[in-house]
């Protein structure tokens, strides 16, 4: 699992987004704590290797707000956006601050915490300077070959 940012302005429901940059975690008990600024979004990476098995699961649930989203690894890698009871779709992003992560495979079963914090608080409790805040334009995207 990689977690990755973008610009709010730039993220798009239902798009296969871009990767601004990795967000560094920091692990506290059960919580895995992630700096997120205001005007920021985030979406989660799933890869898995062939020998692990028929597939896995990924939940991501906003119990605050009654936002919910799930795949399945193979086909889905990216978790980018929370469906509402309404039907729409909504970033990862504050300021919705607590997150329940749950990631199930081969009969496993773990759960989780993803709490954003501002990248202040994020940096005092990990020890670490938080990433600088993203400005625009989106990097340009990978070159191959």
């Amino acid at each position: 699992m990689r977690v990755h940012r973008i610009g709010l302005a730039h993220w798009r429901p239902g798009a296969r987004l871009r990767s601004w940059g990795v967000a560094p975690l920091h692990r506290n008990g059960e919580q895995l704590l992630v700096p997120c600024g205001a005007r920021e979004a985030l979406w989660l990476g799933f890869w898995q290797d062939e020998e692990d098995g028929p597939g896995a699961t990924v939940e991501l649930h906003d119990r605050a707000h009654g936002r919910a989203a799930r795949i399945v690894l193979p086909p889905d890698f990216q978790l980018t956006a929370l469906g509402g009871a309404e039907g729409a779709a909504y970033p990862i992003a504050p300021p919705a601050a607590h997150y329940e992560l749950a990631l199930m495979a081969n009969g496993a079963r773990c759960l989780l915490t993803l709490q954003l914090q501002p990248p202040r608080e994020w940096a005092q409790a990990a020890g670490r300077a938080a990433p600088a805040a993203l400005t625009g334009p989106p990097p340009p995207p990978p070159r191959y070959g």
